[in-house]
């Protein structure tokens, strides 16, 4: 997988529909949306866990911290900054215990995808 500045314009799409997990919101109304891109891409699951975990949790996580948290999701540049900025590419997953929220929004993004690419 290429790093995110090499791959924007495909990352970019898949950025911007994991980022409702981290917004104030109940991400499973939208969890269909969000399944149905990550599995058009060409992204392996392996990948996009990496891209969830290590692309926009770093950017946006804050979000649910915020007194006034976002909850229709930032703007495509703005977001892109962001992660560009904060990422962790490269880097081993957190895993999970920080954000026992998120693993699970993960675990159910996880599964919808395979369900949709039949693995």
């Amino acid at each position: 997988m290429k790093p995110p500045a090499d791959d924007l314009d495909a990352r970019s799409r898949i950025w911007d529909q994991m980022q409702y997990f981290w917004m104030d919101t109940d991400p499973a109304c939208l969890l269909p949306q969000i399944a149905r891109v990550c599995a058009e891409s060409a992204y392996s699951i392996e990948e996009l866990e990496a891209i969830f975990w290590n692309e926009v949790r770093p950017a946006v996580a804050f979000n649910l911290l915020s007194a006034a948290p976002e909850w229709r999701g930032f703007e495509i540049q703005s977001l892109q900054r962001r992660i560009l900025a904060k990422h962790r590419y490269g880097r081993p997953l957190p895993w999970r215990r920080l954000h026992a929220d998120a693993r699970k929004d993960w675990e159910s993004l996880r599964a919808a995808v395979a369900a949709l690419r039949g693995t």
